[in-house]
């Protein structure tokens, strides 16, 4: 290459090209600002409607919640309010049925002091009549006169029970009417 073209000057279209490349350079950088001011206008914008969605969703949260509790509220003094009604009619209830129970206890103690003087008579019964079967068994000579003894005694010992369940079960119906005539009497009263 000739020494008169190493130092001439640079060509024009090399100094073209840099400046074409330093003007695509400059178009770019400022192409980026402007989508990167358009980029944080867009965000500064939807924070902003976040933002007043969130006061609006927090401001209608607030008032449903405030709804919500005035409804409750007034269900609960509904609720109250019934369930002190119910317990004065329960308690008025069991009062008027503790009436019945002690009435109706007092007749179940007067049947249940006879039904034990029929067994304290039953027993007395039978433990006389017991010392009188084993002294007839005792007086026994024979093995006929033992037999015979035996039967009786087992005989007469049926029959005292059985006379003393007989009296024992009238006792017992009688205290099972007088208990429900009690309630029933009470029953329409109330």
């Amino acid at each position: 290459m000739p020494d008169d073209m190493r130092n001439s000057t640079p060509r024009k279209p090399a100094r073209d090209a840099a400046g074409e490349v330093a003007r695509t350079v400059r178009d770019a950088a400022e192409a980026s600002q402007q989508a990167s001011r358009r980029g944080e206008e867009a965000v500064r914008q939807t924070a902003e409607r976040a933002s007043e969605n969130a006061s609006r969703i927090a401001s209608d949260a607030a008032d449903a919640s405030q709804q919500v509790a005035k409804r409750s509220a007034e269900q609960f003094d509904q609720m109250v309010s019934r369930q002190f009604e119910a317990s004065q009619e329960a308690t008025r209830h069991v009062q008027q049925n503790l009436d019945v129970l002690m009435q109706v206890g007092g007749v179940l103690a007067d049947g249940f002091q006879s039904i034990v003087r029929e067994w304290a008579d039953y027993a007395q019964s039978a433990a006389r009549r017991n010392v009188d079967g084993v002294n007839s068994l005792l007086r026994a000579r024979t093995l006929q006169d033992l037999a015979s003894a035996q039967s009786d005694l087992l005989v007469s010992e049926i029959q005292i029970l059985l006379d003393s369940s007989v009296r024992i079960s009238e006792v017992t119906a009688g205290l099972a009417r007088d208990a429900a005539q009690g309630i029933s009497d009470r029953t329409r009263q109330a």
